[in-house]
């Protein structure tokens, strides 16, 4: 048996707790957390839980591998922000734990310096030979997106003899009664993610588009979404992608993540973006220091209040082009559900839940040795069965759409 940690126990940290505490092959889950509130309340609310609750705060590395070797743990999922990231990773590294996190900081090209860099491509770079040495595997972004989209790609890409473009693709026609506007994810890292420059790759090469004004176009998701126009967005897939050398072999030589907005939403992120509200970096305001960005989202609900007000449908999936046996195929490989069924089966919204489960899956796949990969990588370089194989009985439907060009 086998004993897991989650650090961070917001709602996708308690879905991955709550998940985790559904697996027999682990003994003890440990919650952790700087204020264990949600852990203790997640904890009570468990019949016979195998919880351990602790507090810890993230950032202190040494702290963390210490608490990781006092309670053994085999597998560690980092629900906390990604400024986190490296701190979990060496502390995974010397206490000997698998890592999986969520998110990695916004792609920014060589060169170019950003505060607090945990881009995916820096966290390998730094990280990847210590894990092999260890025979540890770390597992960066294995959210939903990025994450489950990556593992679409993979999959699909396993199924082609060439490919040449691979999009991800997230649409939502969500209402939230009660509040002007809401966010079903932290609004920070929504506007945060609009207003960065998004970077994909075309023709080969990383391109830098402008914010909210590329790669813009119409796509016809399934029903009951429809027709909706799609932004290019600052997102770890979009490079990742394009640049994975198994991909790039087979001939993809376009990536891109593309996000669903609403023109309310677009001029809201823009408003934000000209007044310079989109920062973390402090400011002196009457004599006091705060984040604009912190300042601008204070009054938003939180997502984690969201759930029982939202109605509506969210599609997040992956299409991959290329062709089989001389014929062009496309794929489109995707989730699909309800936004007021899913908080009535869970407790939680369908943006939280559509994130945790996928990290979950991979614990217990690492936890039982059915996911063999080591080192620190992007879940494309990750065998696709298993995954696929258990997404949809772990509550993450997949469905697949397939077209094939035939000349009669």
């Amino acid at each position: 048996m086998a004993n897991a940690m989650v650090i961070g126990i917001g709602g996708v940290g308690s879905v991955i707790g709550r998940k985790l505490h559904e697996f027999d092959c682990f003994d003890r889950i440990v919650l952790a957390d700087l204020d264990p509130i949600f852990a203790q309340q997640l904890a009570e609310r468990t019949p016979k839980n195998r919880f351990v609750v602790v507090q810890v705060n993230a950032m202190d590395t040494a702290a963390l591998a210490t608490l990781m070797k006092e309670h053994k743990i085999t597998v560690t999922c980092n629900a906390c922000t990604c400024h986190t990231n490296h701190s979990v990773l060496e502390a995974c590294l010397r206490a000997g734990s698998h890592y999986l996190d969520m998110a990695a900081d916004i792609y920014s090209p060589p060169g170019v310096k950003r505060p607090g860099k945990n881009s995916f491509e820096a966290e390998i770079e730094k990280f990847n030979d210590a894990y092999l040495e260890r025979g540890l595997a770390g597992i960066l972004c294995m959210g939903m997106d990025p994450g489950a989209v990556n593992v679409f790609a993979r999959w699909a890409m396993d199924r082609l003899d060439t490919a040449s473009s691979i999009r991800v693709l997230d649409a939502d026609n969500a209402e939230v009664k009660g509040y002007r506007f809401a966010s079903l994810f932290s609004p920070e890292t929504l506007f945060e993610e609009l207003n960065a420059v998004p970077y994909y790759v075309r023709d080969g090469k990383i391109t830098a588009g402008k914010p909210l004004e590329t790669e813009v176009s119409w796509h016809r998701f399934p029903d009951p979404i429809g027709l909706v126009k799609t932004y290019a967005v600052a997102h770890e897939e979009g490079v990742s992608l394009g640049t994975y050398p198994p991909f790039i072999e087979k001939g993809v030589k376009y990536s891109v993540f593309k996000y669903a907005l609403t023109d309310a939403v677009v001029n809201l992120a823009r408003s934000i973006d000209l007044l310079q509200l989109d920062t973390w970096k402090k400011i002196k305001v009457d004599g006091v220091e705060v984040a604009p960005i912190r300042v601008a989202t204070a009054k938003l609900p939180k997502p984690a209040q969201l759930g029982a007000t939202v109605d509506g449908y969210s599609c997040v999936g992956t299409e991959v082009r290329g062709t089989k046996d001389r014929r062009r195929v496309e794929y489109f490989i995707y989730t699909m559900d309800s936004h007021r069924d899913t908080y009535e089966r869970y407790g939680y919204s369908l943006t939280v839940v559509q994130t945790g489960i996928p990290p979950a899956l991979a614990a217990k796949l690492l936890a039982t040795g059915r996911i063999t990969e080591r080192g620190v990588m992007m879940p494309e370089a990750l065998d696709p069965e298993e995954l696929m194989n258990n997404f949809s009985r772990e509550g993450l439907p997949i469905f697949v759409e397939k077209r094939e060009v035939e000349r009669l």
